[in-house]
């Protein structure tokens, strides 16, 4: 789920933006799996529309304990 999208800043052409999101992981035979954070972009305006320049998630667990192993596909 992602929510609380919003524009933070504006600087000519670049737009800063964020937005809260919540995952649920299920797999069989394993827990649960929660992770909460937020994304924040750098969009770019040109004449073909926005331009993703800079993409970053944060993780926000209360307990890191319970993420076990994380693996990003870039």
């Amino acid at each position: 789920m992602i929510a609380n999208v919003r524009i933070t800043e504006r600087d000519g052409d670049t737009l800063a933006v964020s937005a809260n999101f919540s995952v649920y992981r299920y797999r069989r035979n394993s827990p649960l799996r929660h992770f909460v954070g937020r994304y924040e972009y750098r969009l770019r305006v040109t004449d073909k529309g926005l331009r993703i320049s800079e993409r970053r998630v944060i993780l926000d667990p209360t307990e890191l304990g319970t993420l076990g192993a994380i693996s990003f596909i870039l």
